[in-house]
């Protein structure tokens, strides 16, 4: 510290206290300022903050605090990754747990569904479709759905879409030129991204209405009530990749087609695309009744039966409805309970409620069928999407049988109205 001068004699000592003190106190504090800090060698714990110290005298000792909340952070890091392991463990189980209870009967599937589509479009958010590992796949479905919109949709249509997701398909019908889109799904999460889907959409020349709501446990009017701009009869009716939900019983497979009927006009048509029960009794064959669970797939998707009934059933369905199996899918479905649609006993219900069988083909053979009318009306990027590796155009490796082969396209013409 700097000595104070002597006082002059002159001076009074209150001028020289006002003049000299001040000084002095701006002294010290610059030496506090210069003051090299004592090097941080004893233990934290030991480290005190005099309480009438400056500022800049207690940030000597923040670098020490720095580090150890440095330490915490990745001790608390390591913590929440256990913590969340251990949740996707209780999850599992408990999903696990909600597929036995809907095989048994016990619950509705379709909270099972709901919540899985839910967590799907928040997951899909985060991702980057192109990066997709099924990206050849679903390029391969989106042509197919393409082709099948084209084939049926003509300008000036009302388009009802049940299970329409998150509105992947609404390019699809503005190529088609329709005049009004209807979109209902049991997935609100689904809905609301098709609405951001749509707003995102400036050169959609038709009326898009989007609702949440159940398409086959209900009657579809519950839902669409609140919509009186909704142009009923329709000319089309979609069903894309969703409709064996509802042949969980026989209410609502009947519940699902009535929706149909009833939304549609004569000369309309019901149209869609749907696991192949012919190609899933092919695989079932393979197993004897040893095998308590069949299930078969590969790196790109796998299919698990709850029970051995159809081997038991001499390798028949002991129902054509509640045939329950779970389906994973890379990057898409988690092991979602589906059923098996014995598709004859499709056509039989759907003449039922005055729909004709017009066309039903598995995927691989429809493409074939299509494709040469196709590949000049996609865009580049759509075709270098559907090249395969030998240069020819669809799906190869595993994809091939999680998609040429599994699924099936069918397509409904109304032929006179449901009399209830």
């Amino acid at each position: 510290m700097v000595a104070k001068p002597e006082k002059p004699i002159w001076m009074s000592q209150e001028d020289y206290d006002r003049q000299y003190g001040s000084f002095n106190e701006h002294v010290d504090a610059v030496e506090a300022k210069v003051t090299p800090p004592k090097p941080a060698t004893e233990p934290v714990n030991n480290l005190q903050t005099d309480p009438g110290a400056s500022n800049d005298e207690t940030e000597v000792a923040k670098p020490v605090f720095k580090i150890q909340k440095r330490r915490h952070a990745r001790f608390d890091h390591e913590e929440r990754q256990k913590q969340l392991r251990a949740q996707k463990i209780r999850e599992e189980q408990l999903k696990k747990h909600e597929i036995e209870l809907a095989a048994n009967r016990t619950i509705n599937v379709d909270q099972i569904v709901r919540q899985h589509y839910n967590e799907r479009t928040f997951i899909a958010n985060r991702s980057r479709r192109n990066l997709s590992p099924i990206i050849k796949l679903r390029n391969f479905n989106n042509a197919i759905k393409y082709m099948l919109i084209d084939k049926y949709a003509k300008g000036g249509d009302v388009v009802l879409e049940l299970g329409c997701g998150k509105g992947g398909d609404l390019r699809k019908y503005g190529a088609a030129n329709i005049s009004q889109f209807i979109g209902v799904d049991i997935s609100n999460a689904s809905i609301q991204e098709a609405h951001k889907r749509y707003q995102s959409m400036k050169n959609l020349s038709f009326q898009v209405i989007l609702i949440t709501g159940d398409c086959f446990g209900e009657s579809l009017g519950v839902a669409v009530e609140p919509f009186p701009d909704c142009k009923f009869p329709c000319d089309l009716v979609s069903v894309q990749f969703c409709l064996h939900y509802a042949f969980e019983t026989e209410e609502k497979a009947r519940r699902a087609l009535l929706n149909v009927s009833k939304s549609l006009k004569v000369g309309g048509h019901f149209f869609g695309t749907l696991p192949d029960s012919e190609f899933i009794r092919y695989k079932l064959n393979k197993f004897d009744k040893t095998v308590e669970k069949p299930s078969w797939g590969n790196s790109i998707y796998k299919v698990t039966f709850e029970n051995n009934e159809y081997a038991k059933n001499d390798h028949e369905f002991p129902s054509p409805f509640g045939q329950m199996y779970t389906y994973w899918l890379e990057d898409a479905i988690d092991n979602v309970p589906e059923y098996v649609v014995p598709f004859e006993t499709l056509r039989s219900l759907a003449d039922e409620y005055g729909l004709e069988l017009e066309m039903q083909m598995p995927f691989n053979k429809f493409f074939v069928q299509e494709i040469p009318h196709w590949i000049e009306r996609f865009s580049p990027r759509m075709r270098e999407g559907l090249q395969r590796s030998d240069g020819k155009y669809g799906v190869e490796g595993d994809e091939k049988e999680a998609a040429s082969y599994f699924y099936t396209v069918f397509a409904f013409r109304k032929v006179r109205d449901y009399i209830e």
